[in-house]
Order: structure tokens, then sequence, then C-alpha cells
């Protein structure tokens, strides 16, 4: 009777918020059947009179600004003297600018409004002015829009303005880059369906003297990033040793939070600032247990990241697999078929497992390299990969940053705790076209 009792709460919890996602998704959308099910033409409806045009900072752009201190013609000569292709520097700033310009005229064309921002310009008031966020590059530029946007209806839809040297995965297919003026009438008319992507909160919490030092670097328009290490009242073993008890009872009449005014679309990373020194953190996966960890740094995503880095952290290659199907054959007997394509297509089962869906409402975390001791016949610890709906985090480290979406950090050092959850409310709003040419 329990498990059927078990079962019976369980189906009435799934039910419960099902409906509360639902009713979530029409207050936020409010017009949500007439977006699905579209105007009387049977198409979507988009507004996109004023649009937004964020564009990509080019390798040329990024060694202008860090030299800006000398001329055009001294900048040629330093970048050729420390060996640069300068010349194809040149042609791909020009590519990209030219993109850009033949974006913004197809959509003046279109009687759209248009502005446009790059990554020192891009700001809440021109996000707040606009009806649409149009960025132009690759998956960077993207995310870089994205982070930015908190109105969960102002939709970003983007162009790779190089389809052939990236894929460009969040951006509107190929077609679209090589016939622009088509990808925009298609999407005047509606030929799209609308596609959630879920982002990740941060919640930092810290001494209320330190909060006006959790600040944002931007990591791509610096030559060099290092936080300096910021000592805490509280660092001594002892406190540690009762933190790890009692993590939240220090010190709370001092301790104040911050949201921070980044979301992130594919991860959350954080780790020491140089990464061959080891990464002291302390982790609560949802209502758990604090564990303290050692390793490289704690990477944690989204349905939409888990497809980047943390695949490429997690997944499993090949000759890995083959190698593994050998020793089960030789030294354990196990009858197994261990050729290549049939470990290729164990490893790509497997690898499959570790993507999830942009919408889902869990996290992904991944401990890298994690330092533990092995005991029989488990291991002590937390597993180093698994799906969560929060994740806490608290810093013992000495020069750290909470990097969002590689882009932008801000420090984390010893003390400094940070809850990362995902809310229905901080979802990114795209747009999805079909890969084959509408016509």
């Amino acid at each position: 009777m329990s498990v059927l009792n078990n079962f019976s709460v369980s189906i009435a919890k799934g039910l419960r918020r099902l409906r509360q996602k639902k009713e979530l998704c029409e207050r936020l959308l409010p017009s949500t059947s007439a977006r699905r099910h579209g105007s009387k033409d049977g198409n979507t409806q988009l507004k996109m009179d004023k649009c937004l045009i964020v564009s990509k900072v080019t390798r040329f752009e990024y060694e202008r600004h860090c030299h800006d201190y000398i001329s055009d013609g001294e900048l040629e000569k330093l970048l050729r003297k420390r060996g640069s292709d300068f010349d194809s520097m040149i042609s791909n700033h020009k590519q990209q600018k030219a993109f850009e310009e033949n974006v913004a005229k197809r959509l003046r064309e279109m009687g759209h409004q248009v502005e446009m921002a790059s990554r020192l310009t891009y700001n809440d008031e021109l996000i707040d002015w606009c009806d649409v966020v149009v960025p132009c590059g690759g998956d960077g530029t993207f995310l870089l829009a994205a982070s930015r946007v908190r109105d969960a209806n102002k939709p970003v839809i983007g162009f790779n303005s190089a389809p052939h040297k990236s894929v460009g995965r969040l951006c509107l297919p190929t077609w679209c880059s090589n016939d622009v003026k088509g990808a925009l009438h298609a999407l005047k008319e509606g030929r799209f369906r609308l596609m959630r992507r879920s982002r990740i909160r941060t919640t930092i919490t810290c001494e209320a003297k330190l909060l006006d030092t959790i600040t944002p670097v931007d990591l791509h328009t610096l030559h060099f990033c290092r936080y300096p290490p910021m000592t805490n009242v509280h660092d001594t073993q002892d406190s540690h040793a009762k933190a790890q008890e009692q993590p939240n009872a220090e010190a709370s009449t001092t301790l104040t939070t911050k949201v921070l005014p980044f979301l992130a679309l594919n991860e959350v990373f954080i780790g020491e600032s140089v990464t061959s020194r080891v990464s002291l953190l302390r982790l609560q996966i949802d209502n758990g247990k604090w564990t303290h960890t050692k390793s490289s740094g704690l990477c944690v995503t989204t349905g939409t990241g888990s497809t980047s880095w943390h695949f490429s952290i997690n997944c499993l290659r090949t000759h890995s697999v083959l190698e593994l199907m050998k020793i089960l054959g030789e030294e354990f007997d196990v009858k197994l078929e261990s050729s290549i394509e049939r470990a290729r297509e164990v490893a790509e089962r497997y690898n499959q497992k570790l993507m999830f869906a942009p919408d889902s409402e869990q996290l992904a975390y991944s401990v890298r390299e994690y330092i533990t001791f092995e005991e029989w016949p488990a291991p002590r610890g937390l597993r180093v990969r698994d799906r969560a709906a929060a994740v806490r985090v608290r810093s013992h480290c000495t020069d750290a940053g909470l990097v969002i979406d590689g882009s932008v950090s801000f420090p984390f050092n010893d003390g400094t705790e940070a809850q990362l959850e995902i809310h229905p409310e901080d979802s990114l709003m795209t747009v999805h076209m079909d890969d084959a040419l509408p016509y």
C-alpha cells in the first residue's frame, strides 16, 4: 500500500507541476495560443518594428581596442611582426561588417527601425527600446546578446555571419545567412516556431562589506584578467569545519544576497583563475549534504549548453570504449563484439544521453577532474556528474571566478556562496526555422 500511496502522491505532484507550468506560460505569453496557432492565414506573428543588431567583435577590432594608443600603420607592423595573418584579419573584419550592414539594410527596406550595438555599447537602454534583438556573428555573439535580455517575451534571433567557418547552433539555419532577405520575409510571414530556452539565475551570498566587489569583468575585452585575493574574517580551519556542519549559521546577520544581472544560456563555470591551481569548493546538490571537493572547477549547464562544454567534458571517445570492451573480453571473460564499429555505436549512445532539452527545468553539473579516494563498495563524496534542480556552491578559493557563458566573470573567493537554479520566468524566447529552404 505504501508503494501505491507514494506512486499516487508522485502522480499528483507531477500533475500539479504541469498545471503550474501551463499557468506560468500563459502569464509569460498572454497570446500563447495565437502565437502557436498563428494568425488567420495560419502563420505565427512576431513584432519587429524596432530591431537591435548586436555585432560581433572581430579580431581586428579587438586588437584595435587593445592598442588604441598607436596608429593603424603601427598596429599593422606590430601584428605582422607577431606573426599574425594581418591580411586575413582585415578580410574577415570587412566581411563581418558587410554582413551586419546587409542585415540592417534589409530590415530598413522592410520598414523597421534599426539600431546597432557592439560588445562595448550593448546596454539595458537599447534592450528596453527594441522589440527584437538580432545578434550577427556566431554562438558567442548570440550568448552575449542573450545574457542581458531579462524580458521573457523579447525574442533573440541570431544570424551566423560566417556559416562557412562555424555551425552556429543557436543561430538561424545556414540558408538564412546566405539569403538574409528571404529569411527576414520568412520571419515576417510567420514561417517559424517559437522556442523557449531555460537560463541559469545566479544568486550570490557574501558579507555585506564584500558585496560591492562582486562586479562583472568582460573577458573578451581584456588582455589578462586576474582577481586579487579577498580575505575573509572567518578564514580559519575551525570556522571551515563549523561551516561544513552548519553552512548558513555563522555570521548570518552580516550576510547579504545579490542576483547577478546576467543569465546563463549555456553554463556557469566556477574555479580558480589559474587552471593549474586546485579549486576548493563545497557543493550542495538540491537539498542534500554539503560536500567538500578538490577539482579543476565546477561546470553547471542548461539543456542548451548540454551540447557544448558539458558534452566535451563528459563525452566518451570511441577508442576509449574500444579499450574498455577489450579489457572486459580478455580479462573478465565478457562476451563482446569488440570492433571499432560497435565501440562507436556504444560511445554515440552514451554521449546522446548527456544532452537534454533546451527548455528543461533541470541543470546538469560536472565536477572537472575530481580529486577523490575510492572506497569499496562506493566512492566517498558526490557523483561527479548528474542532474539537479539547484546547485549551491561555497568557495574556499583564493583567486577564483564565476564565469557566465565563457564571457563575463565575477570574483568568487573564500566565503562567497552562489545558488544556481532555473526559473521559468527567466527563459529566453528564440525562434526555430527549418534547415531546408522554405521555397
